[in-house]
């Protein structure tokens, strides 16, 4: 009886060791068909997946989401969802409400050696559980502050199709990019301060991510990548540095709603979450 015990305590000291408890909203959700796992995309980047015949949980799953509701997701260390708690809402991203047509923006032409200069003066004391959108937000953030530097993002976005075959824990990534001598696609430097030890063309930097080596294709509206989930393992955003989440870059296409600035209240939140300061 004594054995069974300690086996029975074991198994859940385990279990609750490889437990993982995040707390986000759902930002969508893709359904298997044909005995594939159902995607739930949240908000913050992660991906958890649930078993094709787990109907009772992918029912929950899709009523929390047409409430928007905001939920601790419990997942075991391949991502599996184990269980979902409503809580409090959270902190909310929202954009800009367009008053006037806002000026063009004009992203900042540098050197190799300026882009160089950005990187190094970017923050390295980020928490390992941060939020990319989050340490991509100050980065660019203090750069503008510090430097007047107007740098620019890109949104790596990975597929259904991509996310499936590999088991893969992520659904979008973020981080700063500087244009190098003109603006153009090939005048891309990628400023990846967690993942690189410089700037980096783009090929290199998607690499780090995409197991197949595919070249993830650039395109410029949300559409093109929500839409086109089977045909790509991946693709690239380019955005100004004033957008922060997927629903930044959404809601321009559907409205025209443009990110136009900074708001204080977010860059004071990604300051707390990716650094743990004020």
């Amino acid at each position: 009886m004594k054995y069974f015990l300690l086996a029975l305590m074991t198994y859940i000291f385990s279990f609750h060791a490889m437990a993982m408890k995040v707390e986000s909203q759902i930002d969508s959700l893709d359904k298997g068909h044909s005995e594939q796992e159902h995607l739930v995309k949240l908000t913050n980047g992660q991906v958890a997946f649930i078993d094709f015949n787990d109907k009772a949980l992918l029912k929950r799953i899709e009523q929390s989401y047409q409430k928007k509701e905001w939920l601790e997701f419990t997942l075991d260390d391949k991502n599996n969802l184990i269980s979902i708690k409503i809580i409090p809402a959270q902190f909310s991203f929202v954009g800009h409400a367009i008053k006037d047509p806002p000026v063009p923006y004009a992203p900042s032409v540098v050197t190799m050696s300026g882009a160089t200069a950005m990187f190094q003066k970017m923050r390295t004391n980020y928490q390992q559980e941060s939020q990319c959108f989050n340490r991509a937000l100050i980065w660019t953030y203090e750069a503008f502050i510090n430097s007047n530097i107007n740098s620019n993002k890109v949104f790596l976005f990975f597929t259904s199709r991509y996310i499936r075959s590999h088991h893969y824990h992520w659904w979008f990534h973020v981080t700063p990019m500087m244009f190098i001598g003109a603006v153009g696609r090939a005048n891309w430097k990628i400023l990846d301060r967690r993942y690189t030890h410089g700037p980096i063309n783009s090929k290199t930097w998607t690499d780090i991510f995409i197991q197949t080596k595919r070249t993830c294709k650039t395109v410029y509206k949300y559409s093109d990548y929500r839409y086109h989930q089977q045909e790509q393992d991946c693709y690239m955003i380019p955005v100004s540095m004033y957008y922060v989440v997927p629903s930044d870059i959404e809601r321009f296409e559907e409205t025209g709603e443009e990110r136009i600035s900074f708001e204080e209240e977010e860059v004071e939140y990604a300051r707390w979450e990716a650094f743990k300061t004020q």
